[in-house]
């Protein structure tokens, strides 16, 4: 969250909110919204609303757990309706060249995404939330939702290994929106299986993201994906930020997760799983028009970058556990 005219006018609805008596709880990310001042979260404090930092990092106590960072972007309004994705509040994730992809959800699903946040709360030590809403269970839901959360205190990566899962598979289409790509070992070796089973596999990530670094990292992973036939896109319009996976004709998944080391292993993130033709067909044509503002990597040119191009994408990639 920054404080900038984006935050300020979410601030001054959820004061006025509060100022109607209604309750309201804000987690943010410590180093995520580092740069936003005290005083913003003050003011809303000050009204009433009870609002956290996820992991404050206080020199040296917590200088250990810098990586603990809460990716999650979720938010819960009367129990009845939820929403999840890619979006942070700030001004820049409104400028046009942002592409982003965010979920309304209504439904018994909302459950979940009201769980996720009850247990974040009182993982930061904070007394059980004793009074949320059950509107939930009172209307049926037209597609069946899963909603999984991972993070660092889990021995087991939830969300990585149902991707492994799922990916392993697929037997038409793998189509794959991510900002970076920085891939664990599994899953760069499941994606270069399904598309060497002929499963038409297509990642798109944006020709320059917000990273330089991330930008170099996860260049180095392209070559040998396009050599086991995965079909690479280059966004050029500005940042695609969005965290999609469309699989097959019945699975598809948005959140919080990037396709990226820190996400999977260090990050607290949140995405759910919709089993559903009608939504896959929806999310796949997204894909298929978002490529028609990409550059297909070619992979003959690819090969032939210069050499010292690809020597600071290889230096870079030794880093990647811990982008």
């Amino acid at each position: 969250i920054e404080g900038d005219e984006t935050g300020s006018r979410l601030a001054d609805l959820l004061i006025e909110r509060a100022a109607q008596g209604v309750k309201v709880r804000i987690i943010y990310d410590h180093i995520g919204s580092i740069h936003t001042k005290n005083s913003f979260f003050k003011r809303m404090a000050d009204a009433g609303i009870e609002v956290y930092p996820f992991f404050r990092v206080n020199f040296p106590a917590f200088a250990t757990r810098i990586n603990w960072r809460n990716h999650r972007k979720i938010v819960v309004i009367d129990g009845v309706v939820g929403y999840i994705g890619g979006m942070n509040v700030a001004n820049r994730y409104l400028t046009p060249g942002w592409r982003d992809t965010h979920l309304r959800i209504q439904g018994p699903a909302v459950g979940g995404l009201q769980y996720a946040f009850a247990v974040d709360w009182s993982f930061m030590g904070k007394p059980l939330i004793a009074d949320m809403p059950d509107g939930v269970c009172r209307s049926a839901g037209t597609h069946y939702m899963q909603l999984l959360t991972s993070g660092p205190t889990s021995h087991w990566s939830n969300i990585a290994m149902v991707y492994i899962e799922a990916i392993g598979k697929a037997v038409e289409r793998v189509y794959i929106q991510t900002p970076y790509f920085l891939p664990t070992d599994s899953l760069l070796r499941v994606l270069q299986a399904a598309a060497l089973s002929k499963v038409d596999v297509r990642i798109m990530v944006p020709e320059k993201s917000d990273s330089r670094i991330l930008t170099l990292a996860s260049a180095s992973y392209i070559e040998e994906c396009l050599r086991a036939g995965i079909k690479f896109y280059l966004y050029k319009p500005g940042m695609l930020h969005a965290k999609t996976v469309v699989i097959d004709s019945d699975i598809v998944s948005v959140g919080s997760t990037n396709f990226d080391f820190r996400s999977f292993e260090h990050n607290f993130e949140s995405n759910v799983f919709i089993y559903s033709a009608e939504v896959n067909a929806r999310m796949a044509a997204v894909f298929l028009d978002d490529m028609s503002m990409c550059r297909r990597v070619n992979p003959g040119e690819w090969k032939r970058r210069p050499r010292v191009q690809k020597a600071k994408e290889s230096m870079t990639r030794l880093l990647s556990p811990v982008l």
